[in-house]
């Protein structure tokens, strides 16, 4: 690697833990520079960022790459059924949703952009969110040809908040029903629960059952592209 991209490296490491402790605001450029080492000073942030809000950008979408990275490649099969590839979607949300990575400054600094948005946010939902979120519409059209645009949206938007919930409800969720069984709300268990009450909200599967079988899901998903 040369030079100028292993420094550039280094500032974005440290800009990101410099923005995950303190927030945009308060952090400091020199500071900054003093986490990425002897090489790295601001003026190293203006040739290789455009100054701190650019860097601090580029560490929002890093921390989001980081988040989700090596995981997509198994989200779509083109030769896979829609009740399939609503499957593999769940789970690839879900094990990103269920990851407790909170020690990293990835976790922290996605926290923070999403409780206060930024600039960042734009570049993080143009960049990476919203090819996700039309690949899920994608695949909910196939299941519901007919719906409006209005409706898909609120469907994608109802598939994101069943995951969403495992994460941000966490804290209340364990206090109502004990770590344990929060604990038994594993990644394999949830991916087909969501899947199994999207489907069946959809009309493309019976009501459930009481088995809770993910071999159920396995057929389920089959039937749909029959």
């Amino acid at each position: 690697m040369a030079d100028t991209d292993l420094i550039k490296g280094r500032l974005l490491e440290a800009a990101g833990e410099e923005f995950a402790e303190k927030g945009y605001e308060a952090a400091r450029v020199r500071s900054i520079c003093r986490r990425a080492g002897a090489a790295a000073n601001p003026a190293a942030i203006n040739y290789h960022f455009g100054g701190k809000e650019p860097l601090y950008i580029a560490a929002v979408l890093e921390a989001h790459r980081c988040q989700m990275r090596e995981r997509a490649e198994r989200v779509l099969d083109p030769g896979a059924s829609p009740g399939e590839r609503l499957r593999r979607f769940v789970g690839f949300f879900l094990e990103s949703v269920l990851s407790r990575s909170e020690s990293n400054w990835h976790h922290a600094l996605m926290l923070r952009e999403l409780a206060q948005p930024s600039a960042a946010c734009e570049a993080v939902v143009r960049e990476s969110i919203r090819p996700r979120f039309e690949r899920l519409v994608e695949i909910l059209r196939e299941l519901c040809p007919g719906a409006s645009t209005r409706r898909m949206h609120a469907l994608a938007f109802s598939v994101i908040g069943q995951c969403l919930h495992y994460k941000f409800a966490r804290p209340v969720s364990e206090r109502l029903i004990g770590p344990e069984e929060y604990a038994a709300l594993d990644l394999d268990y949830l991916t087909d629960h969501v899947t199994r009450f999207t489907l069946a909200a959809l009309g493309v599967s019976a009501p459930f059952g009481s088995s809770g079988d993910p071999a159920e899901v396995r057929e389920i998903s089959e039937a749909v592209n029959r």
